[in-house]
């Protein structure tokens, strides 16, 4: 098997999920490294047998790299994917993909037009689960799709309000739970529908605010809570909310209508299916993470392993069954997400046109 040299940027997230994901994969070579931080360097006794940099880009300059993984925070996505690019390699790029539609739709004519590959961690929509979701709306079992309620409550009250968030508590570094986890929401919705969200109504909310405690005080600005109703371009309509600071949450809950089905997914993990009547489960072959993988890991190795391995089969030419997310998608997902703050900085219902003439561009040239 032809080996693909990898190399990641991040010791938080990079080191922790990526790096030992990569590591399993028979067809990828990890060779190095590089810390964003100068706290990284405790992550470098984990790393004896690559490279360690604490420079990214002079590792993009001396690692002899096919692919970069880049899992900073996601006010240096865009810059750092830029370089990776420019520089001869293929990348993947967490999510965000950057922290507005003007810097994605830059990467997306980037790599365009230096013919790499580059593709955007929504990891989400490789579970099994979720694919089995999108098989059966491919198949037309719920019949026309009316309405689609996707929300989530979470017990993160003492988490935000017992320490210190970081750059996930300032908006103008990417932080915030629409970023966060809204992002994937909104690929997987619109993977799923096999169309655009064209218009919604947001609601971001901060329910705390403000941390004071023994290692200081700091101030956010960034959403704990946010909210949007919409439509897509067929006219379906759509319903999301996410809550964190609760006391005690209940989990997620999506809810498919279609005028000939319903479908309900719960918590992801499980599905339940009916076309009149009483919900009715649906089995789901599960994945078992290899043993020996360590948290946090093994919570991401559903989604991640088959994305790494259908990059591999995209860069050496093999066919996939897995449609891979890239760069145009995390283009679409932020160009609703900055519907979304806008309308929430306005209080108006916001129509995503713009996507229209940029999906026109892309098409044009091929989809990176």
């Amino acid at each position: 098997m032809n080996k693909i040299n990898v190399g990641i940027i991040g010791t938080g997230f990079g080191a922790e999920v990526h790096a030992p994901i990569f590591r399993l994969h028979p067809g990828f070579q990890l060779k190095s490294i590089a810390s964003v931080y100068r706290s990284g360097h405790g992550a470098k006794r984990s790393f004896q047998d690559i490279a360690f940099y604490s420079n990214w880009s002079e590792m993009l300059e001396s690692e002899e790299l096919d692919l970069v993984s880049i899992a900073s925070t996601p006010a240096q996505h865009h810059g750092m994917a830029l370089q990776a690019l420019r520089t001869g390699h293929h990348v993947l790029v967490e999510k965000p993909l950057a922290i507005n539609a003007g810097q994605t739709l830059e990467l997306v004519e980037e790599a365009n037009r230096l013919k790499r590959c580059a593709f955007v961690n929504f990891l989400w929509r490789l579970t099994p689960l979720r694919q089995r979701i999108k098989a059966m709306l491919d198949q037309g079992l719920l019949g026309r799709i009316q309405h689609i309620r996707y929300c989530g409550s979470f017990s993160g009250y003492s988490t935000l309000a017992g320490g210190q968030r970081g750059w996930e508590g300032r908006s103008e570094e990417g932080g915030g739970f629409l970023f966060a986890v809204g992002s994937h929401m909104i690929d997987s919705l619109m993977w799923w529908m096999g169309e655009e969200i064209a218009e919604v109504q947001g609601d971001l909310r901060t329910h705390i605010p403000s941390y004071e405690g023994s290692d200081g005080r700091e101030v956010r600005n960034a959403d704990d809570a946010f909210a949007f109703t919409g439509r897509f371009r067929s006219g379906a309509s759509l319903a999301v909310d996410v809550f964190l600071p609760g006391r005690t949450g209940t989990g997620w809950r999506l809810e498919i209508y279609g005028d000939e089905g319903t479908l309900v997914m719960r918590d992801d993990r499980m599905l339940e299916f009916s076309r009149g009547g009483a919900l009715e489960p649906v089995q789901i072959e599960g994945v078992e993470p290899p043993k020996g993988l360590t948290v946090p890991a093994v919570h991401y190795y559903s989604g991640f392993y088959p994305m790494i391995d259908s990059i591999y089969r995209k860069l050496t030419d093999k066919p996939s069954p897995l449609e891979i997310p890239n760069v145009a998608d995390g283009h679409r997902t932020q160009a609703v997400m900055d519907a979304i703050l806008r309308s929430s900085e306005t209080g108006s219902r916001v129509q995503i046109d713009d996507l229209s003439p940029w999906n026109q561009a892309i098409a044009a040239r091929g989809e990176a």
